[in-house]
């Protein structure tokens, strides 16, 4: 019997205002990639498009440009503040055709089928991506797209190799291993695909790479280190370090300083998206 799709999972990194602030970050860091992905699956103008997991909005917002004014996008999250969050945003740009719902689509019926149905940084939290894939499909007209970006958060890496930045991305993916998410969601999204009983996808794979020198190296290192402090209670509760050992107030001076002084070079996780169409 295939576990079940619904988000079970701990979300590691919380849903406080902070939290939310980051993701709107990761949201402008991670916008061409994302935009790439879903050009090249076909999303366009006049679209109706699901976006799982939502959070604050920001997917919904770039696929509200990709789809225009005569297109429709609907936004789902299971927490709350995000939602709330998404509302407010959207009300504030005057987007009527973007609408935000609490909930998990896995568990939800529509009226109307949509056109795609999309997600970021998402399948990682459910106990059986596979399953979640194959009902949310369900929720695609005919010759619909399916299309999901992750990360590999293993990938991550400096050289020359820099001992403050493996140690927040091997912290990283330890919390959201334990709190029982996929860490490397994105090496197993092809078979998840496949699993779904989806035809096999098209995929595409990204990395950001910075250089000592580059004047983005210091908002970078505060980034990082925000998702760490947004992760810190689950580090702290599992034992992986402790409040002093992490310093946080300190942490992201010290990764910028040693990058710099390295002068090399600093590579993302790789992001692999993956798209198909559903059976006619």
């Amino acid at each position: 019997m295939p576990e079940p799709a619904g988000q079970a999972r701990e979300y590691a990194l919380g849903h406080s205002s902070q939290e939310l602030d980051r993701l709107s970050t990761q949201a402008k860091l991670m916008e061409p990639f994302t935009r790439r992905l879903f050009e090249q699956a076909g999303i366009s103008p006049g679209m109706s498009v699901l976006d799982v997991g939502s959070g604050a909005g920001d997917v919904a917002f770039l696929l509200r440009e990709i789809v225009g004014p005569e297109g429709k996008v609907v936004g789902a999250d299971r927490a709350p503040k995000a939602i709330e969050r998404a509302r407010e945003r959207a009300g504030a740009l005057g987007f009527a055709n973007v609408e935000f719902i609490e909930g998990d689509p896995v568990e939800m019926n529509f009226h109307e089928r949509f056109d795609a149905v999309v997600g970021r940084f998402v399948l990682m939290y459910y106990p059986s991506p596979s399953d979640a894939l194959r009902r949310l499909a369900g929720l695609v007209r005919p010759g619909g797209i399916i299309a999901f970006q992750e990360s590999d958060n293993s990938g991550a890496r400096t050289f020359p190799p820099q001992p403050l930045f493996e140690r927040l991305f091997g912290l990283m993916g330890k919390a959201i291993e334990l709190s029982g998410a996929e860490p490397l969601m994105a090496l197993k999204l092809y078979p998840a695909f496949i699993a779904a009983g989806l035809p096999a996808p098209a995929m595409l794979a990204e990395v950001a790479v910075m250089g000592a020198q580059d004047p983005f190296v210091e908002p970078l290192a505060n980034f990082l280190v925000q998702g760490l402090r947004s992760m810190a209670p689950v580090i702290i509760k599992h034992g992986l370090a402790t409040e002093q050992d992490l310093d946080l107030d300190t942490y992201a001076r010290r990764l910028g300083d040693a990058f710099r002084s390295a002068g090399g070079v600093m590579l993302s996780p790789p992001f692999i998206g993956a798209w198909t169409r559903r059976a006619n």
